[in-house]
């Protein structure tokens, strides 16, 4: 028998073991920032003699293989819980700037991309969510701070040490901290609130059925969904919010894969310096923050895809500020940081938002495996975004006409997110 069911939920007396999961998340959501492509793009591009496009083609190739890997590695997730893949994801992060680092040709740098592609927001989305229902918004938010803190802290102290010690020896760097941090953190992971005795938000837990005794883990999460019976993966396919979120995901990923690779180089085009572009990031990171938060606590209290409609319309006015900014040739810095403030709000607040929606609307069982779907359109639309990008820099001189293409994607995007059916979180 349970020896804490009856007893009172442990925020009354202490902190709620979820919390530290979330903390946890948070650390390995945070270093990613430290090895971003846009900080080590202009240097590799340089030492290599490569052109933007056929460099980019190396990010577009790791995130197509991500993509056709990421269901599968939810299915893993849904069956041997978040903790496994987390402790693959340590490795992979570890390894991926060490292997850029010593990379000899071309072909290093691919592998060393696919390998920073198998990386930890997967599986702590899939955390976090296991751990938090009514909490989840604020709970997903939190650890979505990671993003931008990480942007705006290291994508400075990366540059930084790029010009002083170079890209490779800044890479090796990031690899004994990433290595030393990640697995440390990886043993303080639990896959669900029913291993330390508890249920989703800090509750008791209920006892477990007789006639069920071999699933204590479905029984307190799905009893608090809110949700009723987990979805199968074809009963997704079934539903269109299915495809409007997948939709969203991938309008969301083109934007992010563009930004997150050819930000720094594309302030050097405006006639800026890489710190300068550096900086760019740092904003992008600092206004995150302050949406990851925003839109966490507003999705505890209205329907989560509204939220998400109104983070892909601002996201849309950072690109279309940007076609003016090109068009009338401006040359004030501070607009660009508007544009790149706007951008920053909806950042990396729409995993979260997409994460969450995803439990909200076909339940936990097969939330990995779901969520892999999902977020395959979005690794997909990341590779789109990267490689479109430097190849229309090649054919054009200017990445003028992404930006147009860019806006409208956010405004569908907008809509597909607004006219998902789901209502306010129980």
């Amino acid at each position: 028998m349970n020896d804490h069911i009856g007893k009172p939920a442990p925020g009354r007396h202490g902190v709620f073991f979820g919390w530290y999961m979330v903390a946890a998340s948070w650390v390995m959501i945070f270093l990613m920032s430290a090895v971003a492509m846009s900080i080590f793009f202009k240097p590799i591009l340089e030492e290599f003699h490569l052109d933007r496009a056929t460099l980019s083609a190396a990010q577009t190739f790791a995130m197509l293989v991500f993509a056709v890997l990421s269901p599968f590695i939810g299915r893993l997730m849904d069956r041997f819980g978040p903790r496994v893949i987390l402790s693959i994801c340590a490795l992979t992060q570890a390894l991926s700037p060490a292997i850029t680092g010593l990379a000899a040709n071309f072909w290093h740098i691919c592998i060393g991309r696919f390998l920073f592609e198998m990386k930890s927001v997967h599986p702590t989305q899939v955390l976090i969510n296991r751990w938090f229902v009514r909490k989840r918004g604020r709970a997903l938010g939190a650890v979505a701070t990671g993003m931008p803190v990480g942007a705006l802290v290291l994508s400075p102290v990366s540059q930084y040490m790029v010009l002083v010690w170079g890209w490779r020896e800044t890479l090796m760097f990031w690899s004994a901290v990433i290595f030393v941090v990640y697995f440390s953190v990886v043993l303080l992971i639990r896959n669900n609130p029913e291993d330390k005795g508890w249920a989703p938000d800090g509750e008791p837990a209920p006892p477990v059925p007789v006639d069920n005794p071999g699933r204590p883990d479905a029984v307190g999460i799905e009893s608090r969904s809110g949700v009723g019976k987990s979805s199968s993966l074809i009963e997704a396919f079934r539903s269109s919010s299915f495809y409007l979120l997948s939709g969203t995901q991938l309008f969301c990923g083109v934007g992010c894969g563009f930004m997150m690779t050819h930000t720094v180089i594309f302030a050097t085009d405006l006639g800026y310096s890489e710190m300068i572009g550096a900086t760019f990031l740092s904003v992008q990171g600092g206004v995150n923050l302050i949406g990851v938060l925003v839109t966490g606590y507003m999705s505890d209290r209205i329907a989560r895809s509204k939220v998400l409609a109104l983070t892909h319309f601002i996201r849309s006015l950072s690109f279309a500020i940007i076609v003016g900014y090109i068009f009338m040739s401006a040359s004030s810095l501070w607009v660009m940081y508007i544009a790149m403030a706007f951008f920053g709000f909806g950042w990396f607040t729409t995993a979260p938002l997409s994460s969450g929606l995803v439990a909200d609307l076909f339940g936990y069982l097969r939330m990995g495996t779901i969520m892999g779907v999902t977020m395959s359109c979005h690794v997909v639309g990341m590779a789109i975004g990267a490689y479109a990008g430097g190849i229309m820099f090649e054919l054009t001189g200017s990445y003028y006409t992404f930006f147009i293409i860019q806006t409208i994607l956010e405004l569908m995007a907008a809509f597909f997110a607004f006219i998902i059916s789901h209502k306010k979180p129980a």
